[in-house]
């Protein structure tokens, strides 16, 4: 009971918080999309970015506009979101971590390397 409680509350935390988030935005306009510069990398399935500042950034969607990109310099430009990661340990109560990502929209090769 208590797990299923815990992660209710999670949930619906998140969801509040992107609602908030998107309050006054108005969809469709490409100002609510970034663009970010850096090499792309995979790790256990997830892709990530890491630019000239070594700040890592989560990406979703787009995996088949990434996959042939991997170990190159890329220029990712997408909407900001986030993503709920289950990280309850085998036998203890249930956890989960919010993590913010940048939901892919295009890619766009810079160089073969990375710098």
């Amino acid at each position: 009971m208590r797990k299923t409680l815990v992660l209710t509350l999670v949930l619906l935390v998140s969801a509040v918080w992107l609602q908030a988030q998107d309050a006054g935005k108005t969809s469709g306009k490409t100002a609510d999309l970034d663009t970010i510069e850096g090499c792309l990398q995979r790790s256990e399935g997830q892709y990530t970015l890491l630019d000239n500042t070594n700040t890592i950034h989560h990406l979703s969607g787009g995996a088949s506009k990434l996959s042939h990109y991997i170990g190159h310099e890329v220029e990712i430009t997408g909407k900001p979101g986030v993503r709920t990661l289950d990280t309850t340990a085998q036998g203890t109560a249930s956890t989960a971590v919010v993590q913010p990502v940048i939901e892919v929209k295009s890619v766009k090769h810079v160089a073969d390397t990375c710098k």
